[in-house]
């Protein structure tokens, strides 16, 4: 799991925990506002009121978790090549990663990194390779680009027909040796 994702769940799971105690023991709610008074710190409020319109937040925002978790697209593993009654063949997404790289190992790339995200609808790959020719494979790009997509279809070319998109960049590659600060 994600930083933000941890972070994000972290902050629901509080106020949801926050909601749930005012509900179960508004008395205790009541008991700070009256310390609170003590203090001299005059907070005006009533538990029912404070929590009806917390309820009602927490609602609208667990529908709208629902709703995100419903509509956004989820990511696969593998790409299913056969399906029948006696099994299943499926080509997953490190397959289909060392497929890329050696496709264009060949081609005066080095550092080859390769992003997919597979959801059901569409196949998108991510290709960022460095090269020491920068401007001369910039003018390859466009031929690389439609060989990999016509290997990639050609490939996948299984139950479904999902369509495939590449984009790639190229980067200088770095040759320094040294890549630490010199000390004299």
């Amino acid at each position: 799991m994600k930083k933000w994702q941890k972070t994000l769940l972290s902050l629901l799971s509080i106020g949801y925990l926050i909601g749930l105690a005012l509900m179960l023991w508004p008395r205790f709610f009541a008991q700070c506002l009256q310390l609170l008074r003590q203090w001299h710190l005059n907070l005006d409020g009533n538990s029912q009121v404070i929590g009806h319109y917390y309820g009602l937040t927490l609602l609208g925002i667990t529908l709208l978790i629902f709703l995100m978790v419903m509509f956004l697209p989820s990511q696969k593993h593998d790409v299913p090549l056969r399906v029948s009654s006696s099994g299943r063949l499926a080509l997953s997404n490190d397959g289909i990663t060392h497929f890329i790289q050696t496709q264009l190992s060949g081609e005066g790339l080095t550092n080859i990194r390769v992003k997919i995200k597979n959801t059901r609808h569409r196949r998108r790959f991510r290709v960022v390779a460095d090269t020491t020719y920068q401007q001369h494979m910039i003018a390859k790009l466009p031929r690389l680009k439609q060989t990999l997509t016509d290997q990639l279809t050609t490939l996948l070319a299984g139950v479904n027909d999902v369509p495939v998109k590449i984009d790639m960049q190229i980067n200088q590659a770095n040759h320094s040796k040294r890549k630490t600060s010199r000390v004299i």
